[in-house]
């Protein structure tokens, strides 16, 4: 198997490299650097609020929802 470079692919994947490694050095450096190195770990202490699915009641009504929040 043979593989064949040309300027043009050098230079591409020569640049995506040098891409990625610098974003990964940037993100690095945000992540050690923000905070003063330190981490705070933060929760909700609320409980998930949920949609009312049936009610009891002696009126026979019938309500059609469609729930595209998921």
């Amino acid at each position: 198997m043979f593989f064949v470079f040309n300027k043009q692919k050098i230079y591409t994947y020569l640049v995506s490299i040098v891409t990625v490694v610098l974003l990964f050095c940037v993100a690095g450096s945000l992540n050690n650097t923000s905070n003063g190195g330190n981490t705070i770990q933060t929760a909700s202490t609320t409980q998930k609020r949920l949609p009312i699915y049936n009610v009891q009641t002696e009126e026979k009504k019938v309500a059609f929802t469609m729930n595209c929040a998921w």
